[in-house]
């Protein structure tokens, strides 16, 4: 403790010291301003005010950007208001009841007091009162024993006077009568007495209160004691209120960024189902155009099916007419021929079919991946939600362990009484219980008796009977054990509670002796501190002594100081010249040092310009790749309709054959005896039939798959482009952050220039001074020998004084630069810093543009399939309505025309892929020599921040050796005051053994220095600075103008 206040002290009389030099700065600038032209004032003034109005305008545009982020803010975290106002809500009630328990105690400890007090004076009224009382009644019989001696000396000289008997009888009666008086007077004082007594015994009545109000007393000192333990356990709460408030806040402090994120997640989320409704609506289109083309694809079957059915009357006919013929028996087998090709064709469409299912199994995947996403982030959003419901669980924890705090001493007295209470309850529930026990146990022994005598009367009666009494005393036997086990189980229950409330007493008894081990510990901490503070006073007291004996010690020293004043000047001259060249020394460096700064900002301008430029090549590639997948898309339509087209073509060719099917069938009614096989060449068309639908549902399937593919890819096309303004905005950011950050390091490069200059500037005025001072000190050597050394000797105090605080100042502004110089490393740093995050984000990208083209890739190649499906269903349904020769042949040339179509498809799209895929590795390609090439940048930066690091180094150990420099001179000039002093004994001694000569003519006086011009010429960097600020001034206008449009545009919002 005494080295903390040892500490404390020196620190205290540091900021003294320092207080008291930047008095002193401020009058020598408020001299150097007034002996400064006007022209250089009226530069100055308009410097400052150009300064005011910069800031005015800064000021303008940071409430503006505060503004715009509020209103961001509002409409971002719009929702989450209400939750925050609520957390507001209970902190502001939390911060009113500690309020309120303040005023309350406060209040109270008032009233006790004032209730004290009240009692206090009105003690004090009663026993003046009964004093003055008191003294009245002595005093009144005082008097009347003074009239009582004066009246009887009266009666005796009247008696001997005159002994007349008229006299004598008249003087009897006046005795008489002043017995009766006296008698009187005696019955007053006795009266008298006894009102003294009764007062006598109010006063001990009221002494008695007095005794007690002394007692109460005590008793309000010991509620004091009690209530400054009970407000230092307050703030020992409170103590711990403020740590668990500090502990909500960064609780909150952490919601809140969780809400931004959440924020951040919904708009997402929004944007997501915003799609999604978007993608349902189009789903839903889809469903219906697909019901519609269902509904006609059932109608068309129908009539197939009808079709078949007047084919299948016509065959049996043609069978009657094919039993007669034997050249249409070859027929036949010619059709069977066909037919059986057709099912191999069905067999291996139907594998076709299968593989295309597995494949489509990986689109559900990536279906179920984007479901399981959506889980995910609803997951996230439980656990937010569940974070929120810890904290408002965590404080009304908070509040309830306050309140059982205030609760816990009513609760033990409770508690006790209870335990009381339920150990009497268990004592009469256990007797109640043994009893009820015996009872049982004697109605069982009763009813077992009852029942061996009923087993004995009921021998001679019927087994049956003797079985129903039995079976209904085993029940009321067994009811009768079941209550004994309820009786039991209640009786172990009420155990439970007691020693769960014998647990509860005992953890209130380790609460309370916790509470006072806690007060112990606080009263010992109290004894210790108060002895801390006794040993402090004590050495604050030594110190002060000390402080005193070194005062007069110092005293002694500046009267030698004094003397050799006159050696300092000219070292001091020549330190200073030393110090300006150090100083132009380090100007130069700082100055080379600002070059190379500006040279790193500059070239680091140029990899932004550059990654800029890649990033816009990169967008430009991206929009050529969506441009040629829209083009597959257009010519993989056309495809689809050209060859709808030629199915519509087929259709009248097909109505055609139909109509001469009906004439075959016409002319082969006979054929009754080969019908049979015929039906079951027909059964086995059914089911071809039947396979055949199954394979359209089942083509239906595969185009909803496909219009989930396109609904996908639209997603995707989405994701990349909002990706895409993204990325410019970013990119539009990072730009403005850069420009901004160049704009404050020229900004501070100029003002550490004119800094530079200024101090150029009061390092000459200071020369000048010092001339000036030499002048003076030569006039003041000359009055010394006149007699006014004193005088002369202070001022030259005061001006030893003046070239110390500027040689501080001096070096307080070396180590300004310095900071200049290491915050500007610290800015290349963090420009480093940033050029690292952008490469980083252009990595991403990439990542997300080879992702986002995978996909494109594998949803083209599902529609491709689906639409391949899709026309060999159709021509499958074709190939299978016709059965005669003719439609088989001109299925099978369709089927042909098909094939080759199919593999022209195939090989265009298979060159488009080769030429996609070849696209893709080019960029890859790219992408890879840009990151090598940035990585090698971001190298080259750092092996340019080691020099810069070995240059401040390098500055470090010149600044170093400077230092060395100053000690030097400053052993140089103490030695130099030595040599003074020496000097100044010998004049002194030369002085007194020699004659005084007379004073020399001084030809240079300040009368003569006055005739000095005052004109002086403008500094050009002063005038440089104003055009400066005004140009900065006239940017921040602007600046806020756009301010202002934006945050008008967001409110409109």
């Amino acid at each position: 403790m005494e080295l903390c206040t040892k500490r404390l002290e020196e620190k205290f009389n540091e900021v003294d010291q320092l207080k008291r030099e930047v008095s002193k700065f401020n009058t020598d600038r408020a001299m150097w301003l007034s002996k400064q032209p006007q022209d250089v004032t009226t530069l100055m003034a308009e410097k400052q005010e150009l300064r005011k109005q910069l800031d005015r305008e800064q000021s303008e545009k940071q409430e503006l950007f505060m503004q715009i982020n509020s209103m961001i803010a509002k409409l971002a975290d719009g929702g989450d208001q209400n939750e925050i106002i609520q957390l507001k809500s209970d902190v502001s009630l939390l911060k009113r009841e500690l309020e309120a328990e303040k005023q309350s105690s406060n209040s109270e400890s008032a009233r006790l007091m004032s209730e004290l007090q009240k009692a206090k004076s009105e003690i004090q009224n009663a026993v003046k009162f009964g004093d003055d009382e008191k003294e009245a009644m002595i005093q009144e019989i005082d008097y009347l024993k003074q009239q009582l001696s004066i009246k009887t000396a009266s009666l005796q000289s009247l008696m001997l006077a005159k002994s007349d008997n008229t006299k004598s009888e008249k003087l009897a009666e006046m005795n008489d009568s002043m017995k009766l008086q006296l008698e009187a007077l005696q019955k007053q004082v006795n009266d008298l007495k006894k009102e003294g007594n009764e007062k006598t015994i109010e006063i001990m009545k009221m002494q008695d209160t007095i005794s007690l109000a002394a007692v109460a007393r005590e008793n309000m000192d010991s509620l004091e004691v009690k209530i400054t333990d009970i407000n230092r356990s307050l703030i020992e709460e409170q103590s711990q209120k403020s740590q668990l408030h500090a502990q909500a806040e960064t609780l909150k402090n952490a919601l809140h960024t969780s809400e931004e994120t959440l924020s951040k997640l919904k708009v997402k989320l929004a944007q997501f189902e915003e799609s999604a409704l978007v993608l349902k609506n189009e789903n839903e289109k889809l469903k219906q155009n697909q019901r519609e083309a269902t509904i006609s694809d059932s109608c068309r079957i129908k009539e197939l099916t009808q079709a078949l059915s007047d084919e299948r009357d016509n065959i049996a006919i043609l069978n009657v007419q094919l039993r007669e013929k034997d050249g249409k028996i070859d027929r036949t087998q010619v059709e069977l021929l066909a037919a059986e090709s057709l099912a191999h064709q069905a067999e291996e469409e139907i594998k076709v079919l299968r593989e295309r299912l597995l494949k489509s199994d990986d689109i559900k995947d990536s279906n179920q991946q984007l479901q399981l996403s959506q889980a995910e982030f609803s997951r996230m959003e439980d656990k937010i939600q569940s974070v929120q419901k810890d904290l408002i669980i965590s404080e009304r924890t908070v509040e309830k362990k306050e309140i059982e705090f205030g609760k816990i001493n009513s609760a033990l007295s409770e508690s006790e009484q209870q335990l009381e209470k339920y150990k009497k309850l268990c004592d009469q529930l256990r007797e109640e219980g043994k009893q009820e026990v015996i009872l049982l146990k004697f109605q069982v022994s009763h009813l077992e008796l009852e029942l061996q005598s009923q087993k004995k009367m009921l021998e001679s009666d019927s087994k049956a009977a003797v079985a129903d009494e039995i079976s209904t005393l085993m029940s009321s036997l067994n009811s009768v054990r079941e209550e004994n086990n309820q009786y039991e189980d209640n009786i172990r229950g009420l155990q439970k509670d007691i020693r769960g409330l014998r647990d509860e007493l005992y953890q209130y008894q380790d609460q309370c002796s916790q509470w006072k081990s806690r007060t112990e510990q606080a009263e010992f901490e109290l004894a210790n501190h108060n002895q801390n503070f006794l040993h402090i006073e004590e050495s604050r007291a030594v110190e002060t002594q000390r402080l005193e004996s070194e005062k007069v010690a110092l005293e002694k020293a500046v009267e030698e100081a004094l003397k050799d004043k006159d050696r300092t000047e000219r070292n001091a001259t020549e330190s200073i010249a030393e110090v300006k060249r150090e100083m132009t020394e380090t100007c130069i460096n700082s100055d080379r040092q600002i070059q190379d700064l500006k040279e790193k900002v500059n070239s680091l301008t140029l990899e932004l310009d550059s990654s800029r430029r890649r990033t816009e090549h990169i967008h430009e590639e991206q929009s050529k790749f969506i441009g040629s997948h829209e083009e597959v898309k257009l010519k993989l339509m056309k495809q689809l309709e050209s060859a709808q087209q030629e199915v519509e073509e087929i259709k009248p060719k097909l109505e055609q054959q139909k109509v001469k099917n009906k004439e075959l069938e016409m002319s082969l009614i006979g054929s009754e005896t080969t019908s049979k096989d015929l039906l079951c060449q027909v059964e086995n068309f059914q089911k071809q039939i039947e396979d055949l639908k199954a394979q359209l549902h089942a083509a239906e399937d595969l185009a909803d798959r496909l219009q989930e593919a396109q609904i996908l890819s639209g997603n995707v096309e989405s994701k990349f482009t909002d990706l895409q303004a993204e990325n410019k905005v970013k990119m539009d950011k990072m730009k403005e952050d850069y420009k901004a950050e160049i704009d404050i390091l020229k900004e501070e490069l100029k003002k550490s220039h004119t800094e530079h200059t200024s101090l150029e500037n009061v390092l000459e005025e200071q020369q000048k001074e010092l001339i000036r001072q030499r002048q003076e000190n030569d006039q003041l050597s000359e009055e010394l020998q006149n007699g006014n050394q004193n005088f002369e000797l202070e001022q030259m105090e005061k001006d030893k004084h003046v070239l110390e605080v500027t040689i501080k100042k001096l070096e307080s502004e070396n180590a300004e630069k310095q900071r200049t110089i290491e915050e500007l490393e610290k800015k290349v740093c963090k420009l480093s810093e940033k050029n690292e995050k952008l490469a980083i984000e252009v990595h991403n990208i990439s990542k997300s543009l080879d992702s986002s083209s995978a996909k494109l890739i594998g949803a083209e190649n599902e529609k491709r399939k689906a639409e391949e499906e899709v026309q060999q269903l159709k021509s499958s349904v074709s190939s299978e309505e016709v059965e005669m020769k003719e439609i088989t042949a001109e299925n099978a040339r369709l089927a042909g025309e098909l094939l080759r179509f199919h593999v022209s498809a195939d090989k265009t799209l298979q060159e488009e892929r080769e030429r996609i895929s070849k696209q893709f590795e080019e960029r890859l390609t790219t992408s890879n020599l840009e990151k090598t090439r940035l990585a090698s940048e971001l190298q080259m930066n750092d092996a340019k921040r080691i020099s810069l690091q070995k240059q401040v180094d390098e500055l470090q150990v010149s600044l170093e050796n400077a230092e060395k420099r100053r000690r030097v001179d400053i052993q140089h000039l103490d030695n130099l005051r030595e040599e003074l002093h020496q000097i100044k004994n010998n004049n002194e001694k030369l002085k007194n053994n020699t004659p005084i000569a007379p004073p020399r003519p001084s030809t240079r006086t300040i009368s003569n220095m006055s005739s000095m011009t005052n004109w002086t010429q403008a500094d050009f960097s002063d005038c440089e600075d104003l055009t400066r600020l005004r140009s900065e001034i006239d940017k921040q206008k602007r600046l806020i103008i756009v301010l202002r449009r934006k945050l008008q545009g967001l409110q409109q919002q």
